[in-house]
């Protein structure tokens, strides 16, 4: 049987046993907690940074764009209806004989072709038809014209109407004008499929062709990829989108571009 002074010691070990668990409950919750708060406020952090470069490259985009409006209705106005009062002068030229017919008609036919060239770069730079009527028609447009100008055939699944503000209609018009010319210009392909539709949550471009491919780690070297490619990538990220690109040699390509739309609500 323990006497008082074994019993008050052994009382003052329990207890300060006890008080050394409670301050080390104390001290792992308090790190707990602490720690949790840090990652909360690191995550808040980094998404007022991705908000705050996403931003930032929406700024970028809209300078480039105001720039290419001033650009394409200078092209149109000045440089257009100078080359049109050009021709109406050479219209006026006497061509008496053989030669100076011949030559007439050659400067004629050049002049109509470069009018042709600077109202299609004039509308690429501002698609007036994006800004009258909508998505879906200025793809409609923009691929007649390109079906008419190459062999490579085009087929397009379109929903007939999208509800978005002209931004978001410009950056997604931009984004798949750009694919379609990587297709004509680089993929040797055949044929091309277009799809594009919208739920409430999100939009979904899918562009496919069955051309020669391409190494995919090319989209993730800032070295190898073009100047096309790092707009498309840039106007992806200012939409919060994800860009998913399967391709390989001789297999052609698939890019799925998903949009989500909670930003482009926030903006009308």
């Amino acid at each position: 049987m323990l006497n008082p002074k074994e019993t008050e010691l052994q009382h003052l070990i329990f207890g300060s046993i006890l008080v050394m668990l409670l301050l080390a409950v104390a001290t792992i919750s308090f790190f707990v907690i602490y720690h949790r708060r840090l990652l909360k406020e690191q995550g808040r952090l980094q998404k007022v940074k991705d908000k705050h470069q996403r931003q930032l490259l929406g700024f970028s985009i809209s300078i480039q764009e105001k720039e290419r409006v001033r650009i394409g209705q200078d092209m149109h106005d000045e440089i257009g209806s100078s080359l049109s009062a050009i021709k109406m002068l050479v219209n006026r030229l006497p061509n008496t004989d053989v030669e100076s017919h011949q030559l007439i008609s050659n400067i004629k036919n050049g002049l109509s072709n470069t009018i042709s060239d600077v109202r299609m770069i004039a509308n690429n730079l501002f698609p007036s038809v994006l800004a009258k009527f909508g998505l879906a028609d200025a793809l409609h447009h923009q691929v007649k014209v390109l079906s008419a100008s190459n062999t490579l055939a085009i087929d397009m699944v379109l929903d007939t109407k999208f509800e978005l503000n002209f931004e978001y209609e410009l950056a997604i018009y931009r984004i798949m004008q750009e694919l379609i010319n990587n297709v004509i210009n680089h993929a040797n392909a055949k044929n091309l499929l277009i799809m594009l539709n919208q739920t409430p949550e999100r939009i979904l471009a899918t562009v496919k062709d069955d051309g020669c491919g391409f190494d995919a780690a090319i989209m993730e070297d800032p070295i190898q990829m073009g100047i096309g490619i790092k707009s498309i990538k840039t106007r992806v990220a200012a939409m919060q989108a994800t860009l998913k690109i399967t391709s390989g040699k001789d297999t052609g390509t698939l890019i799925e571009i998903h949009i989500p739309l909670n930003d482009e609500k926030d903006q009308r």
